[in-house]
């Protein structure tokens, strides 16, 4: 059946679990009502779009989750479906393509994406992606606040539908009394904290934290000025309703009714709710008055926003996993041009020539080098992070050291043949720990590479004129290795290539709806 005569069912906010204490879809016994939920939508010959946090992954031990889930992983995976991952589920990012997400359900994960309906430029997402606080997979004072209500169900059971109080009533209560410790343990140190400090409740979630629904909203509309797109239907907030005709939020399954909404061939929104196996149709809330959308400014714009904006055009923030590459193309160009000057210095005015500046100039490179990987290590996955926590320690420890105690050619050449093992080491052990994630070829090279010159270093330490030499071989053989595996060494495979696919499409670009392979 032709995709645009039909209609489509959107969703969002599950917050699916494993079944546990924690698990509130399962408290409130709404398993039955999603599978009959579902038959319908099949019944009806429609799509469903999964709009965010389906999966509760602040809480739940992921693996777990799908083996209790597997049954409704299968119904969900035998309807037409496209998921957008939000951010209580968008962990499932990072394991794209491996066996972890080998089930059907995950081929049809997407990137927020635009289709054409009606004549209009409708774009589907989950709503966290224009929230500063919430966006990505670093979400801040809110994912702590999940993991102390998780604590708290733990200790007590599952407070919420259980006694029919809806699931964002009770998150209201509890941030409300997380909110009062916060401010009163920050009372003492406003002087030194930052803005962010000072404002855990911007980092927490408009569900969690409903006086945020304004921001959400003007973040909502903002992208929609500068994207030009008609329509945007959302999750998020919990909160179903509209905006004008432009804003559609498909509210959440954590209260007692099961909202939904659907979306005719011809653009029309309607809202409904599912209960006890029936879809029930309802008034479409107001969620805020709507605004006149502003026409773009005719004012000449000051020439340095005007050069900064061009900047940004070109040179826009790199996203996972092209944040990681640039990263070590920025740590492997810096080693190799510290090489090539060392190397230049050393033909230009001998070896004995500025040993002092050397050195000093190598200890503040491996600072540095050490705070980079240690400052990247923040939005990486688990393992990833650990990795990138040890090589930037080890940086740091090198620096000071040669800063303090490297001035002789003996002890600094040891030093650095120590520091290359090691990094070499750690290069190895990803190369093996990653394997089916990223292509882990230059990773194994230039480990096993470090390692050699490492022990090299340590055996046989070469004299004291030699040592610029030495140094310059071995910091532009360290920057060529690390350009080397910022170009090849994150190219995931095929069978991976969700990740790359989650930087968003081009609007009505036939990737919109495409399934990846």
């Amino acid at each position: 059946m032709d995709r645009t005569a039909r209609d489509i069912f959107v969703i969002s906010d599950l917050h699916l679990g494993d079944g546990g204490a924690r698990d509130n879809f399962e408290a409130g016994k709404k398993t039955g009502e999603l599978r009959a939920f579902l038959d319908h939508v099949g019944a009806e010959g429609g799509e469903l779009f999964i709009l965010g946090d389906l999966f509760e992954l602040w809480q739940m031990n992921m693996s777990l989750l799908f083996v209790k889930r597997r049954e409704l992983l299968d119904h969900l995976a035998a309807v037409e479906t496209l998921y957008v991952p939000g951010n209580h589920d968008v962990d499932l990012v990072h394991f794209a393509g491996t066996d972890l997400l080998a089930h059907p359900l995950f081929a049809h994960m997407r990137a927020p994406f635009e289709r054409v309906i009606g004549g209009k430029r409708f774009r589907f997402c989950h709503g966290h992606e224009t929230d500063p606080f919430n966006a990505g997979d670093q979400p801040g004072f809110g994912r702590m606040l999940a993991i102390f209500g998780g604590v708290f169900e733990d200790e007590n059971g599952s407070p919420l539908l259980r006694s029919g109080e809806a699931a964002e009533d009770v998150l209201e209560q509890f941030g409300d009394s997380m909110l009062t410790i916060w401010r009163c343990a920050l009372g003492a140190m406003k002087k030194h904290a930052t803005r962010e400090d000072l404002r855990p409740d911007a980092a927490l979630t408009p569900a969690q934290n409903p006086d945020r629904l304004g921001e959400h909203v003007a973040g909502v509309r903002a992208e929609r000025q500068k994207d030009g797109y008609d329509v945007v239907v959302l999750g998020h907030t919990h909160k179903v309703g509209r905006i004008g005709d432009w804003y559609f939020n498909s509210g959440s399954w954590t209260g007692p009714l099961n909202h939904f909404l659907r979306i005719s061939p011809d653009g029309h929104v309607r809202h409904l709710a599912w209960k006890s196996g029936r879809a029930i149709e309802h008034e479409m809330p107001v969620v805020a008055p709507d605004e006149p959308r502003r026409a773009e400014p005719s004012a000449v714009q000051n020439p340095f926003q005007s050069a900064k904006s061009a900047v940004k055009t070109l040179f826009p923030r790199p996203k996972k996993p092209e944040r990681a590459r640039w990263i070590l193309l920025a740590q492997g160009a810096l080693a190799f041009a510290l090489g090539i000057g060392t190397l230049s210095v050393s033909i230009g005015h001998g070896a004995s020539a500025g040993w002092r500046v050397l050195v000093t100039t190598f200890g503040l490179y491996a600072l540095v080098d050490g705070v980079i990987s240690l400052w990247a290590a923040r939005s990486e996955v688990p393992l990833k992070r650990l990795f990138s926590r040890l090589r930037g320690a080890a940086g740091i420890l090198l620096g000071l050291v040669v800063l303090r105690r490297g001035y002789a050619a003996e002890i600094f050449v040891v030093l650095i043949g120590i520091w290359a093992f090691i990094s070499g080491a750690l290069r190895a052990a990803a190369s093996v720990v990653f394997k089916g994630m990223v292509d882990s070829r230059w990773l194994s090279i230039v480990g096993v590479g470090l390692m050699i010159a490492g022990l090299l270093l340590l055996l046989w330490p070469p004299s004291a004129p030699l040592v610029k030499f030495v140094l310059a071989g071995y910091l532009c053989y360290y920057g060529l290795g690390e350009m080397l595996a910022g170009v090849f060494g994150q190219r995931l495979p095929k069978k991976a290539a969700l990740i790359r696919a989650f930087v968003p499409p081009r609007p009505g670009g036939p990737a919109s709806a495409a399934p990846l392979r």
